[in-house]
Order: structure tokens, then sequence, then C-alpha cells
């Protein structure tokens, strides 16, 4: 019974102490690389077009969680707007994205993007 006493809280406080290394690590990284990985300075932001939609047949609501910064919309819209034929537009305020494309894209597609760069994906909605 002596042992218990002894043994339980050991493992309570080491359990403590190691939850505090962690989050005393994280504070650090987000410090130096800023909120979501962007250096801790400003995302540049691809230009492109908003003007004309009309070879955009698809639009694709997407509901995004984790996001914290203007620079989380903007990494998650230039991942996109790399692409050929697609167009996106990120709120970090709304938390949401809305996708256009020339061709359809698979929900998984989408998914697997946006939760490459270490967000979630709540939902998403396709539009015609």
């Amino acid at each position: 019974m002596e042992i218990l006493q002894i043994i339980i809280p050991a493992v309570i406080v080491s359990a403590l102490v190691i939850i505090a290394i962690i989050s005393v690590k994280t504070y650090l990284k987000n410090l130096t690389q800023g909120c979501c990985g962007s250096g801790g300075g400003k995302e540049n932001e691809i230009s492109v077009d908003k003007s004309d939609f009309s070879e955009y047949k698809y639009k694709y609501t997407v509901e995004i969680a984790g996001m914290t910064c203007k620079n989380c919309s903007i990494r998650i819209s230039n991942v996109f707007n790399r692409k050929d034929g697609i167009l996106a537009d990120v709120s970090y305020e709304d938390g949401c994205a809305i996708i256009y494309s020339k061709e359809s894209l698979k929900d998984l597609s989408i998914r697997q993007t946006i939760v490459g760069l270490g967000y979630s994906v709540s939902g998403i909605t396709e539009e015609i």
C-alpha cells in the first residue's frame, strides 16, 4: 500500500511535467514560426484575377477549422490558386473557403490539401 502511495503521485507529477514541457515547446515554436508556420512574417498572397468566373463551372464551399489569422487563409488560398483551373477565396474570420474550379474536384482531394496544411475540414458543399 505504501508503494502505491509513492508511485501514483510520481506518475501524476511526471505526466504534468511532460505536458508542461510540450506546452512550452509549442509556445516557443509559435513565437518563432507564427501560429500557422508562416515564419512569423506576412505570407505573400498569390495575385489572381477574380473578375471573370464564367469559365469556372464548379463551386465548393469548404468549412475549415483551425485558422487563426490572415496568414492561415492566405496559405490555404495560395495552395489552391497555384493549381491550374482553380480559384480560391479563403476567410479565416468566416472559417470557410470558396473554391471555384473549371473541372469537378473530389471532396477527398480538397480535404487532403487542407489537412496537409495542418487544418481540419468540417464540411464540403458543392454548388453547380
